[in-house]
């Protein structure tokens, strides 16, 4: 190994290492943003499937009130 090469490698070093933080970084940003919004889309479901059957047990006891004269 000639003295070019090592110098070479040296210079390298740093930035490489920083960039594949960086990279590692963004991925890991990324895939936390991609979980909440996954997250987010389940909780509406579930707000929305809640107030769904709260709504479909009112009406079925409307139609029992009624059925029996009240």
């Amino acid at each position: 190994m000639n003295t070019d090469t090592s110098l070479l490698n040296t210079a390298i070093a740093p930035p490489l290492s920083m960039g594949l933080t960086y990279i590692a970084a963004g991925q890991s940003v990324g895939m936390l943003m991609e979980n909440a919004v996954f997250n987010e889309k389940l909780a509406q479901i579930t707000a929305n499937t809640s107030v769904n059957q709260c709504c479909a047990l009112m009406v079925a006891s409307g139609v029992i009130g009624i059925s029996k004269g009240k």
